[in-house]
This record gives structure tokens, C-alpha cells and sequence, in this order.
């Protein structure tokens, strides 16, 4: 650990009709360049919480409202925390932000196992986190 303070950040695992939308973020790190992540980002002091700060990042990127489910989990990447939580989007004609977003891609469970098998994913905890969701909320949105 460096000691250094890095903001966390929220992410949300985001459902319809069976598939998980994930998005290219600008990366500027080479290990990171051109891989997948669920969306979200940086907790801001003006954000009242976590749900506000989710909301507020899916407007940005998307111009996206989404009903959050719930919480999942937590996982940490370079020492940063990324607070999960589920989401059903309003509706799938977004508006993707190319100044923060490359792409995004709908993918099905077993698309997302071969992507994270093949070290597609950004993080590494996105399968974790999609698993996570479906297993805390599957009776819910009948997975």
C-alpha cells in the first residue's frame, strides 16, 4: 500500500432481459487500455451517498435514469474501494458519452465468464460482482 488516498468509487451492475451491460472507460493505464468494466466512477463530495453518486455517474456516461435494486458488494482495485450496486435501466436507448465511454456491449452470463477468461475485463471483480447480484437478487428480478 503506497498510503496514498484514492476516492472511492461506485459501479453498477446493470440488467436487461437477461444480459449485463459493460462499457469501455478511457483508460489511460497500457494494462487497462481496451478492456471492460461495469460503469460508474469517483465518489464526489457533492453526492448526498452512494445511490446519488451512481445515479450521477449513469447520467454522465449515459445519460441513463435506472432503478438501483440494491447494494452487492465491495471490492478494491489499486487500493481504491468500488461500492456495487444492481440496476435496471429506465431504458436501453442511452446516450453513451464519448468523452468518458468507448463502447458498451450487452453480454450474457456465459459471455461474461468467456470475456473474464480470456482478461477481457477491466478489474477482475466484474464476473464476481454479476455473480454477487444475481445471487442476492435473482428470486427479485427472477434470474
Amino acid at each position: 500500500m503506497t498510503g496514498t488516498f484514492r476516492v472511492p468509487a461506485v459501479r453498477a451492475v446493470i440488467i436487461h432481459e437477461g444480459k449485463f451491460l459493460l462499457a469501455q472507460h478511457h483508460n489511460h493505464l497500457p494494462e487497462t487500455i481496451g478492456k471492460w468494466g461495469l460503469p460508474g466512477g469517483r465518489i464526489e463530495a457533492t453526492d448526498a451517498d452512494l445511490v446519488a453518486a451512481l445515479r450521477r455517474e449513469l447520467q454522465e456516461e449515459f445519460a441513463m435514469t435506472a432503478d438501483i435494486i440494491g447494494f452487492v458488494a465491495m471490492y478494491t482495485y489499486r487500493e481504491r474501494a468500488h461500492q456495487i450496486f444492481l440496476a435496471k435501466p429506465h431504458s436501453i436507448n442511452f446516450r453513451v458519452n464519448t468523452n468518458e465511454i468507448l463502447g458498451t456491449v450487452w453480454l450474457t452470463l456465459p459471455e461474461v465468464v468467456e470475456w473474464h477468461q480470456q482478461g477481457q475485463l477491466h478489474t477482475g471483480f466484474e464476473l464476481a460482482a454479476i455473480k454477487a447480484s444475481m445471487a442476492r437478487y435473482g428470486k427479485v428480478l427472477d434470474f
